[in-house]
């Protein structure tokens, strides 16, 4: 049996409207207060706040899977859905045969594959239709991780360190696919706003397998724990009209709570403290969110410095961030041999995910 499971390659896949955050801005504003808002005075208090909001985000470029004009009419969750099956597997594929290349594997190779995605649906799924038309077998075992949130794709690494660690001869494919733009809804609601102001599309894939099979980090543990009291600070609620978030301000205090707990739980079995972690990789959900983990956990800021440019970047792409900010790490150069790198992610629970792994 296999005790050293690695991550043998990372890639990711973004979809082909890319928008600077200015534009964005000005495309919300004139769908939410009107054409011509510019001349109205009683705009001008709204049109503050929401230029307000989208600073705050310190997002600066995100792209999308969906054109500018889709937002000049209200969607239905089901026109949703029919652009969500279409781009997500657009994007996944792009994402799996990029990892593939990049490990030198085939999909025939492929034993396990996880789907992670909690921004759209369909049966058969991308599981299926990823599977049978890139050529996996026939008896890939397959796992779908829906609606869980910004913290799921530890939840699909966990499957897949516990795959790998029973099977030594499985090669485990995760994939997040995550298309939150296509619920954007250009409104004066503040949580709308927030969405529209912070999110991003994105895909991305890791392969992980036995560590004979490449010299990727080792993926050496996982921890999860979710503060049941604060469940209803962070909501993602499925409406006739698209899926909605609910975020309250409490979630960062939450977090203040419950990181270092969360973080111990995952690095004492390993003799290790939160000064021998060199790299940090923590989902910027928002600025808030960065803060307060870099804040509680007393972290210099360039252990935070790859959340917060992926955030500058790309937005926060719901569960395909950290393993973007993963493959950002790994393009880097920055992690030597020996050295510790933590991976975390938020979400509804409210749930900690927490994710060891060792150069």
């Amino acid at each position: 049996m296999s005790d050293r499971p690695r991550v043998v390659s990372v890639s990711a896949a973004e979809p082909p409207y890319r928008y600077a955050q200015a534009e964005l801005l000005e495309q919300v504003r004139d769908r939410v207060l009107g054409p011509c808002w510019q001349t109205r005075p009683e705009a001008a208090e709204s049109a503050r706040e929401i230029e307000r909001l989208f600073i705050a985000s310190r997002v600066e470029q995100r792209t999308s899977a969906v054109p500018p004009g889709y937002y000049d009419r209200a969607r239905t969750t089901g026109e949703r859905m029919a652009e969500y099956q279409p781009a997500a597997y657009g994007i996944g594929r792009a994402a799996v045969e990029a990892c593939l290349r990049d490990a030198g594997a085939r999909p025939a190779d492929v034993t396990d594959l996880v789907v992670v995605s909690c921004t759209g649906y369909g049966a058969p799924g991308l599981d299926v239709l990823l599977a049978r038309d890139l050529g996996m077998p026939q008896d890939v075992r397959r796992v779908v991780v829906g609606h869980m949130g910004c913290f799921a794709a530890i939840v699909g690494l966990r499957q897949c360190l516990a795959t790998v660690r029973s099977h030594p001869v499985a090669r485990a494919l995760l994939l997040s696919v995550e298309l939150p733009s296509l619920h954007f809804r250009p409104s004066l609601d503040t949580g709308d706003l927030v969405a529209f102001a912070l999110f991003g599309d994105a895909a991305a894939a890791v392969l992980l397998a036995d560590g004979a099979a490449g010299g990727g980090p080792e993926l050496v543990d996982t921890y999860c724990a979710a503060d049941f009291s604060a469940a209803a600070q962070m909501t993602w609620t499925i409406t006739d009209h698209g899926f909605v978030l609910g975020l309250s301000r409490r979630v960062p205090v939450t977090l203040r709570r419950n990181v270092a707990r969360v973080v111990a739980r995952l690095l004492q079995p390993h003799g290790l403290e939160v000064q021998d972690v060199t790299h940090w990789i923590v989902h910027p959900g928002g600025p808030s969110i960065v803060e307060a983990v870099q804040g509680e956990l007393e972290l210099r800021d360039e252990q935070v410095a790859l959340s917060w440019q992926v955030l500058r970047e790309h937005g926060n792409c719901s569960s395909a961030t950290v393993l973007i900010i993963l493959r950002e790490l790994l393009r880097s150069g920055r992690a030597l041999r020996g050295e510790w790198a933590v991976m975390l992610a938020f979400g509804p629970g409210l749930t900690l995910e927490s994710c060891l792994l060792r150069f």
